[in-house]
Formats: structure tokens, C-alpha cells, sequence
């Protein structure tokens, strides 16, 4: 990672610690606009992303990763990420830092708090889950639901790992993508 990233990256790690999500966000997204300026597109994009966790619904956020699209194999779901935004004007502002997997018995679900659940979880194979908005996100995008998957299921990734952590997904019907721990994810 470049230096002037992780100064960053620190920062905002330090600013959440200290319970200040505003100087996060900022901190993030500066992280964001170094690894860009470095041509990162993928650190860029994980940064973002980070920046994203705090309110899944911040336009400027969607705005920059979609800004940087073209050069991501996830480009199109930025976009739509975007479009879907504009058309839900009304959705919540909701983070998902602290998403929870809940399992009772009427099945699995990926609450963030404070609003409750967002997505239904079944896991339909040992590497496979499938899931879909909660009736309150009817629309969600892909984008929107990995993010919040990522979080729920990797509370703390190892960012340094030679092999990160993944699993399947299938998002309401569509074709399975391969989510990692560091919220990356490609066609399955």
C-alpha cells in the first residue's frame, strides 16, 4: 500500500476508534483519491467502499466509485449502485460497520442497526449464499447488497492475506458472483 494511502487509511481507522464517522468518511475517501491518483483502481475502490460502509446511501460516495467504474470489473454495478440511488430517494441512511448475521427460526437475516434488517440469508451449499432485500429495499443493487454482505460475514479482514477469504453469492436470482473478504468480487 502507498504511504500517503496508509497515512490515511490510519486516520480514518483512528477517527472511527475516537467515535468521529464524519473525519472517517473524509479520511476514507482522501484514502480514495490517492490510491486513484497512484492509478490503484482497486485500492481505490476498496477505499470507497470503506467510506460507503458509513452510509450506504451517500450519493458522493456511489458518485466516486462509479467515477472510477471503467476500470473495475464491477464497473457496471457502480452504475446501477447510482441510478438506483436516484430513483429511491426516500431509502434510509443506514452503515453497515457493525452488520450482524441473525439466525432464528424462521431462517437467517443481515441486520444493521439501527434500522433492523435489510437482507434475507440462505446458505443453499457450503460455499453458496443466497439472499435478497429486505421488503423495505425492494430494488437494492448488487453493489449495494455485497457491500453489506461483506461486512456481516467479515467483521475484521485480513487485508494482508496472500489468499483472502471468499464464498458465492447469489443476489435475488441474479448469476453468482464470487465476494472476498476484502469486498471484491467478480462472475462466479
Amino acid at each position: 500500500m502507498n504511504a500517503e494511502v496508509r497515512d490515511h487509511v490510519a486516520d480514518a481507522e483512528r477517527a472511527l476508534r475516537e467515535g468521529d464517522p464524519a473525519a472517517a468518511r473524509a479520511a476514507y475517501l482522501a484514502a480514495g483519491d490517492a490510491a486513484r491518483r497512484f492509478v490503484l483502481w482497486r485500492g481505490a475502490a476498496r477505499w470507497y467502499q470503506r467510506a460507503l460502509e458509513l452510509d450506504l446511501v451517500d450519493r458522493e460516495v456511489v458518485g466516486r466509485l462509479a467515477q472510477i467504474a471503467p476500470r473495475l470489473a464491477t464497473g457496471r454495478d457502480w452504475a446501477v449502485y447510482q441510478r438506483t440511488l436516484e430513483a429511491h430517494p426516500a431509502w434510509l441512511h443506514f452503515g453497515c460497520r457493525a452488520a450482524q448475521i441473525v439466525i432464528g427460526d424462521l431462517g437467517a437475516v443481515v441486520a444493521c442497526a439501527p434500522i433492523g434488517s435489510v437482507l434475507e440469508l440462505l446458505m443453499s451449499a457450503d460455499d453458496l449464499v443466497e439472499c435478497r432485500p429486505d421488503g423495505r429495499f425492494t430494488g437494492m443493487p448488487l453493489a449495494m447488497a455485497l457491500v453489506i454482505l461483506r461486512r456481516a460475514l467479515w467483521y475484521a479482514p485480513r487485508e494482508h492475506a496472500d489468499e483472502p477469504a471468499a464464498l458465492r453469492v447469489r443476489f435475488s436470482g441474479q448469476p453468482v458472483v464470487r465476494l472476498d473478504e476484502l469486498g471484491h468480487w467478480e462472475p462466479a
